[in-house]
């Protein structure tokens, strides 16, 4: 199933996406936009999804980490 690292810069904004067959490619990009966009109290978004037959995303991964 392909997974798809996202980046959204600001709230209810556009996302850039990227689509991998792996999920090693898809969390080294992921783990690189953290490390270059995931500062402190920004409200950028950054996840790690994959696809489920369905169409639907299933969270692997979300930088900053939920609320509880």
């Amino acid at each position: 199933m392909p997974y798809v690292a996202a980046i959204q810069f600001v709230p209810d904004g556009p996302r850039v996406t990227g689509t991998w067959d792996d999920e090693e490619p898809a969390d080294q990009r992921f783990r690189g936009w953290v490390g270059l966009y995931g500062l402190p109290d920004s409200t950028t978004v950054i996840t790690l999804t994959e696809q489920t037959p369905d169409g639907h995303e299933r969270l692997i991964k979300r930088w900053p980490e939920p609320s509880a």
